[in-house]
């Protein structure tokens, strides 16, 4: 997701409108869910998916009308009928997509500006859009931590919003305008301590796929940014003591240990299990790992504790090379952010 802001930003400081399609309903079995996001270029081009097919390259032509009109639209699209896709291929389900017309305003600058800086930063973000043919209003932020907007918006319009229930996309109406309430997040936060070669194609494959990336390491040589092209944080630590202290840890954060020592690795995980990481692994064999958890459980750690972390890490699929390594680890976290998504999604 960040990505694609990254490319909105820049389309906007070119100059450039832009469509912004988004997935903000969807029924039955459907190839994206609510919240998927794609950017659609005057000439057609498209950076995101929501979702392929038929259904996609209807939003795009449908973006040309947005571009004229200078106006938003909303569109369903039946995946279940005989005639929604030739060959029957059929997902079974429908999917609604709200398209908005984003003009290359200072105004739009400034709020999507704002809006990558808080992915960057890993904050969780309301971005709230209106809806109305030929309405005048501005799309605004608000940060979900502590409640602050930007820009100013009418009172009436953020009571709305804060009592809006926790989703990827609410359509609501306030004032007696329509809006779109739209979620948005870094896909969670990867903290690598450690910045070897794992660690290096790991950061890579985890940026691609929406981590937010932060990395930690002694070595000043190895956590440099042409190592690291993709990270969001890069930080050299005096030692790995206390290395976790000053990092904002929650049940979003993964945390992968993947120094140079046993020692340092222990070190390492002695801190992490004290935080409230909603993912613990740590890179090594199983012989490792004994021999760790068996000096932690001496120091008083418990079994429970221990049991939380994924050590050997990743998915078992034979991998060997550093970045056969870095595809079953991210593939692990991504497993892990999917099962973590679906238990908090509303029954």
């Amino acid at each position: 997701m960040k990505q694609l802001i990254e490319q909105l930003c820049a389309t906007l400081d070119e100059g450039q409108d832009v469509v912004l399609a988004t997935v903000c309903s969807q029924s039955g079995s459907t190839p994206r869910m609510a919240g998927a996001r794609m950017l659609v270029h005057r000439d057609g081009r498209i950076r995101g998916t929501v979702g392929g097919g038929v259904a996609e390259a209807a939003v795009i032509r449908a973006a040309a009308t947005c571009f004229d009109n200078r106006s938003p639209r909303q569109y369903t699209f039946d995946l279940v009928s005989d005639g929604a896709a030739p060959g029957g291929m059929l997902c079974g389900g429908r999917l609604t997509c709200c398209l908005e017309y984003i003009a290359a305003d200072p105004c739009n600058r400034a709020v999507f500006h704002h809006l990558l800086a808080a992915l960057q930063a890993g904050r969780r973000t309301l971005l709230v859009s209106p809806l109305d043919a030929g309405s005048d209003d501005a799309r605004f932020l608000v940060d979900l931590k502590d409640g602050t907007a930007v820009p100013e918006i009418p009172a009436e319009v953020f009571t709305a919003v804060r009592q809006l229930a926790p989703a990827a996309v609410i359509l609501f109406t306030a004032a007696g305008r329509s809006y779109l309430a739209a979620s948005f997040a870094a896909g969670g936060t990867l903290t690598l301590i450690g910045a070897g070669h794992v660690a290096a194609c790991t950061a890579e494959a985890a940026a691609r796929v929406g981590y937010r990336v932060v990395v930690l390491d002694d070595r000043a040589e190895f956590a440099t940014r042409e190592r690291f092209p993709l990270a969001d944080e890069i930080r050299v630590l005096p030692s790995f003591a206390g290395c976790l202290h000053e990092q904002e840890v929650d049940g979003d954060t993964c945390l992968v240990i993947a120094t140079r020592s046993h020692q340092h690795d222990l070190e390492v995980l002695a801190q992490a299990l004290q935080t409230g990481a909603g993912y613990i692994g740590m890179i090594g064999s199983r012989r490792k790992r004994d021999t760790i958890f068996a000096r932690l459980a001496d120091r008083g750690v418990t079994a429970a504790q221990l049991e939380q972390v994924h050590c050997p890490i990743g998915l078992h699929i034979g991998a060997e090379t550093p970045e056969e390594i870095a595809v079953a680890i991210v593939g692990e976290l991504i497993q892990h952010r999917a099962a973590t998504r679906k238990q908090s999604r509303p029954a």
